[in-house]
């Protein structure tokens, strides 16, 4: 699923920076992490290139939301995950998205039981 409208590319590419920033990462960091080049990240939050299904789906690993989030279907709730190191490795940004993934699931998991004790 590449994004192919220009419009929508563009808007997408405007919510991954901002996610990208609130987060405090770079996009060297994201670069490396997603498996792409700097450039491309640069160029996508410009709306100037889009970039595959894959690469954005770990991006939203990383940054603790789904794709609804980067499309603009849904808000941004971001996870706070304090970390002191000021230069994150690749192997740190794992760690990072794989708490964030836990949260994730608490999260929904959360919501799950709020609408059971509704019904």
């Amino acid at each position: 699923m590449e994004i192919k409208d220009k419009e929508r590319m563009r808007n997408t590419g405007i919510r991954f920076k901002e996610i990208r920033v609130q987060l405090n990462l770079t996009q060297c960091q994201v670069a490396e992490y997603i498996g792409i080049d700097r450039s491309l990240i640069a160029k996508f939050e410009r709306g100037e290139r889009s970039i595959g299904a894959a690469p954005l789906e770990r991006a939203c690993r990383l940054f603790g939301c789904d794709m609804n989030v980067l499309l603009g279907e849904s808000k941004f709730e971001p996870i706070a995950i304090a970390y002191r190191a000021k230069d994150l490795k690749n192997e740190d940004l794992d760690a990072i998205a794989k708490v964030q993934k836990i949260a994730l699931n608490l999260r929904t998991l959360k919501k799950l039981a709020e609408m059971e004790v509704r019904c």
